[in-house]
């Protein structure tokens, strides 16, 4: 193998801390070079090419290594699970995200939406993150578990606890953070106990009916629903924060959502490849492997730079703009490969549900003199703190 000093790039530095332009972030990682190992040690993979080799292969750049560290007291299916093991789940999972199983549940996540919008449609302001954003996939993911909605405050907490101590990782929030994981995990474990003694029409029920050689344990049901509430609410929070600081942003591209709502899919598409809150993900090389010209040896931490490789201008037409002619370039957002994102169909339609909604009431609206749209970098998940708009009532 070739010496590692001569596989090694010199990383340009990135930004960090309150980043106002992420485009020009992104950037930076992709002028580095397409593959190289940052000052940490840490292999970074930039172009869309390399990215999407890497998610394809998943016994040579593995997920459960690369997750294992996690602190939670289940394990994190299927995450943290390679081939073979991983095909078992996704078996059971895939099919209760088809559209046969949202269908029945969209009138009730329709009319969840318009309720929290109705509450400040009226006032000519609003905060988006903290008036809606927030709270409406907390909702949709109590719905859809058959959880009570009017434990969406308190499930907040806990998921906020648990995300802000693996991110920062002092003392005092990992503390919160174990608090917070064991608490939640016990209140979902009373759940599955009652949806064994009575089942409904939810997402726990449906898992338990599996039987067989796809029979899950409660560990295991623990396991994804504790995974699916860290991965897919905060990520739908800092998702709707981007798109309608977009649309607020380009009222071309918003007049056309009230003019041909059939856009609407084109358009969350193309702001999921601008915008995606899951900048990157954690791999780690089962073997050496020769990646975008350089050699990483085995047992290396690997970052593929998702956000990066969206913007890649080797792959796109207009790479830092809305382009509806050429969504069928797609994007890596919602990864590659067998862990490509469980809850790519729900998020997507919760962003259409939300939109077809939101502009019904609000069509005409613009950023706050006060919206500050930076966000924090370093960060596992990407997202606006808030986000005033104002409107004409």
């Amino acid at each position: 193998m070739t010496d590692e000093k001569t596989e090694t790039t010199e990383s340009c530095p990135h930004m960090e801390g309150r980043v106002p332009d992420r485009g020009a972030l992104w950037e930076s990682y992709r002028a580095a070079d397409d593959v190289y190992q940052d000052e940490n040690g840490v292999w970074q993979v930039t172009r869309k090419e390399t990215v999407r080799y890497a998610l394809q292969h998943p016994e040579v750049f593995s997920s459960a290594k690369a997750y294992n560290h996690i602190g939670c007291p289940v394990p994190m299916i299927p995450l943290n699970l390679d081939p073979p093991n991983h095909v078992r789940y996704r078996r059971v999972l895939d099919p209760m995200f088809a559209p046969k199983v949202l269908d029945p549940i969209e009138p009730e996540l329709r009319r969840q939406a318009g309720d929290l919008i109705d509450r400040f449609a009226g006032r000519g302001h609003a905060d988006i993150v903290k008036d809606f954003a927030e709270l409406y996939p907390t909702q949709v993911f109590l719905t859809m578990f058959g959880l009570p909605i009017e434990d969406r405050d308190q499930f907040l907490r806990w998921i906020n606890a648990i995300n802000g101590g693996a991110v920062h990782q002092t003392g005092s929030d990992l503390t919160e953070h174990d608090t917070a994981a064991t608490n939640l995990t016990e209140y979902l474990r009373g759940f599955i106990e009652i949806r064994r003694r009575s089942p409904g029409d939810d997402m726990f029920s449906r898992i338990l009916a599996v039987g067989g050689e796809d029979l899950w344990g409660e560990d295991e049901i623990l396991g994804f629903t504790f995974l699916f509430a860290l991965a897919g609410l905060d990520t739908v929070t800092g998702e709707l924060g981007f798109v309608f600081e977009y649309l607020a942003s380009h009222p071309e591209i918003r007049a056309e959502i009230t003019i041909n709502p059939g856009s609407i899919d084109a358009i969350v598409e193309e702001i999921l490849r601008l915008d995606p809150v899951t900048p990157r993900v954690s791999r780690m090389t089962s073997e050496e492997v020769e990646l975008g010209g350089k050699t990483i040896p085995a047992n290396s931490p690997v970052q593929l730079m998702l956000a990066a490789a969206n913007r890649d201008p080797r792959a796109y037409v207009t790479p830092d703009a809305v382009d509806v002619q050429n969504v069928d370039a797609g994007h890596l957002t919602f990864g590659g490969g067998i862990h490509r994102c469980i809850g790519a169909r729900l998020a997507r339609r919760e962003l259409r549900i939300v939109l077809e909604e939101f502009h019904k009431r609000i069509p005409d609206y613009k950023l706050a003199p006060e919206a500050d749209r930076s966000v924090v970098w370093p960060s596992s998940v990407l997202g606006l703190s808030s986000l005033p708009i104002t409107f004409p009532v």
